[in-house]
């Protein structure tokens, strides 16, 4: 972990030039034309997009320096700069780089996002400079709807003064910023290159999207939103408003109420698509009642998908025909990646990461985005790996040796709590065996992944509801809460170390808690408190930071963005070393040539060049599938199930076996993949 340390000697551990040029652009914005409506490529290409100056600011060892540049000056001097001799510092650096690329041809070597380093500390709170600004107490940044409408050339002298005032007090706090939360980064010399990855994500254009099926898909979720509310009999407009709550009202059964949750100000209406209490009104009897929650859901989550799909034609079609990917650095608590500029590839539908179904055209969305031309994408999927961590993690021995062996874990808990003997489908199996090992695995493998972090019965039955595929097997009483409820228990008893590592986990946090001095160790994790932030070292050297943390009157456990459990600190922990291996395995794949498109959760998306093949040439069998080669072996690539031909791609097998090696922390971790090529996500 990194306390008081000068930003100069975390600059130099990570390889980055010592000496800061900090720049800050400014460009010219109105009520239609702005970046509240806008994406980053559309409103960077659009014909009326102007500079109206840039903020510089150097940090040397000799001196510190700010000052404004005109456009003009802007142009002459940006031609100047020895931009290797200089760490680019930026606030919302997707921005000001793709400006620099795409106006100057410029990319620097070195380049820090100060929101990285913002989110790194507390990925949950503001990282607007403005209220970063207050937070630590820096000069108040200024209004910039001053400036609103304002071409440079248009400017009173009295306006330029002030943008000049305004930019360089902007360029004074994100240096102050920076000194302030580059020492909170831990682990600077990977976790700067894995931000630095996601920047080059964003500036290596590697997708193309299908615009006119896109099209009509879109035409298809406007009439499939359509139908859905019409037997509502309300518009989606009603069904957003407040007055939905009446009609919900007058529609349920005398005796029965709508149900309420705890909001920030008071209790709210239950009626989020996540609530329980919403998933149970799914199948409330009364018709009535159930058509309105189906429509309101509709009406409330069709338009972002609807509005996904346009954004990516029109992001598509302002980058020249091609598609960038923009990531979130630090977008979780736990480190994971996130989403952006409305279209969010971390969660583009298809089947949930718990198994949850989805509609089959959300699921299409996916087959919007294809490879450059020449080349497939290697997708290679980390097998269970946060059920693989949290075992490993709590000790659990037999589960440990499922994995290891490559068996099959769920199939494992099947036989251990019921019995039963199921497996994976083939398509060989006749429909009825194929439909009972699909139900039977497929609640083993929610068990084991939703249970692992301390899920009870009741939330795993509002799950199982909220399943289309399930929900008709409760609907037909085939399967009830207290089949769910052996679940639960069953996993608790099955794999006792489980639950008692949450225990451990808990009392750990609670002690650095109450004894601010102390340092716990809980296997190859530590807790200590700096000043009421309770910090959590993991393995990999990486600090989760859980500021404002105390005990509240009724014992339990707070800190600034809610309220903490051992099952949920658990999976924190659980969730942050997973992607402190996948950090691990972006890089081992970068230093071996393997240019990453895009990772999902926990699966890495490569650009391999070579055309898959479709045909077998020994049988003519199509088409041909991809994956591991025989039991046991370490290479992959195309297999043919009817005559066993099989021929190896050595770039899948590359990442593949990057993706089943181990940086030293995590000795002894069982680690699999699934591997596949694929011309769209």
């Amino acid at each position: 972990m990194t306390t008081n340390t000068d930003y100069r000697d975390i600059l130099t551990q990570a390889g980055y030039p010592t000496d800061v040029l900090c720049l800050d652009f400014e460009t010219y914005f109105d009520t239609d034309y702005s970046l509240a409506k806008m994406s980053t490529i559309e409103y960077i290409n659009d014909p009326r997009f102007e500079l109206t100056g840039l903020g510089v600011g150097t940090n040397t060892t000799e001196s510190t320096l700010t000052n404004f540049w005109t456009p003009n000056e802007t142009q002459e001097l940006l031609k100047t700069v020895p931009w290797d001799d200089w760490t680019v510092l930026i606030q919302q650096a997707r921005f000001d780089i793709t400006i620099l690329q795409e106006k100057f041809n410029i990319i620097p070597k070195y380049i820090i996002d100060l929101k990285d380093l913002a989110s790194h500390y507390d990925a949950r709170m503001s990282h607007k400079l403005k209220d970063m600004a207050k937070m630590f107490g820096l000069k108040p940044k200024g209004e910039t709807m001053q400036f609103k409408g304002l071409h440079w050339a248009d400017m009173t002298p009295e306006q330029r003064a002030a943008l000049t005032e305004y930019t360089i007090t902007d360029v004074e706090d994100e240096t102050d910023l920076f000194k302030i939360l580059l020492p909170k980064l831990t682990n600077p010399k990977i976790e700067l290159q894995l931000a630095r990855h996601t920047l080059d994500l964003w500036l290596h254009k590697r997708f193309v999207v299908n615009i006119d099926l896109a099209k009509k898909i879109k035409v298809q979720m406007r009439n499939k939103v359509a139908s859905t509310i019409a037997a509502s009999g309300h518009t989606p407009k009603e069904l957003r408003s407040k007055k939905f709550v009446g009609w919900l009202q007058e529609a349920l059964p005398d005796g029965e109420t709508v149900p309420m949750k705890r909001g920030k100000r008071g209790n709210i209406p239950a009626l989020a698509k996540d609530d329980e209490a919403c998933q149970q009104l799914l199948v409330h009897p009364k018709q009535e009642v159930k058509d309105l929650i189906v429509a309101r859901l509709a009406a409330k989550s069709w338009p972002t998908h609807i509005k996904r799909v346009g954004s990516l034609v029109s992001q598509t079609i302002a980058n020249g025909g091609l598609l960038r990917v923009p990531l979130t650095y630090y977008g979780a608590h736990t480190g994971r990646w996130g989403g952006s500029e409305k279209i969010n590839l971390q969660n583009l539908g298809g089947v949930g990461r718990r198994g949850s179904g989805t509609d089959p055209l959300i699921g299409m969305v996916k087959g919007l985005i294809f490879a450059l031309d020449g080349y497939k994408l290697g997708i290679c999927d980390s097998a269970q790996i946060e059920a693989r961590v949290l075992a490993w993690l709590a000790g659990q021995q037999d589960l440990i040796e499922v994995f290891a062996s490559g068996g099959d874990p769920y199939a494992e808990f099947g036989k251990k709590g019921f019995g039963w003997s199921i497996r994976k489908t083939t398509n060989r199996d006749p429909k009825s065996l194929a439909r009972y090992l699909t139900i039977k695995r497929g609640f083993c493998k929610d068990t084991v992944l939703g249970a692992g972090y301390g899920m009870g019965a009741t939330k795993f039955y509002a799950f199982c509801l909220a399943n289309p595929n399930l929900r008709p097997l409760f609907d037909s009483g085939e399967y009830d809460f207290k089949f769910v409820k052996k679940l639960i228990d069953t996993y608790r008893t099955a794999y006792a170390k489980i639950p008692a590592y949450w225990s451990v986990v808990e009392q750990a946090f609670r002690r650095v808690v109450r004894f601010p001095h102390l340092e716990v160790e809980v296997g190859a994790v530590t807790f200590r408190n700096q000043g009421g932030t309770v910090e959590i070292e993991l393995p990999s050297g990486r600090v989760l930071y859980y500021r404002h943390a105390k005990i509240d009157r009724k014992k339990s456990i707070k800190w600034h963005h809610g309220v903490l459990w051992g099952g949920s600190i658990t999976e924190n922990i659980d969730q942050a070393i997973s992607r402190d291996l996948l950090g691990f395995w972006i890089l081992r794949c970068e230093e071996e040539g393997l240019p990453i498109a895009l990772h999902v959760h926990d699966d890495i998306k490569t650009m391999l060049l070579g055309k898959l093949q479709t045909n077998c040439p020994e049988c003519g069998r199509q088409p041909l599938k991809t994956g591991q080669i025989g039991s046991g072996s370490n290479e992959y690539g195309y297999i043919c199930d009817k005559c066993n031909w099989t021929q190896v791609n050595s770039d899948l097998t590359k990442q593949c076996k990057i993706m089943c090696s181990l940086p030293g922390w995590a000795a002894g971790l069982p680690v699999g993949v699934d591997s596949k090529l694929s011309d769209t996500l």
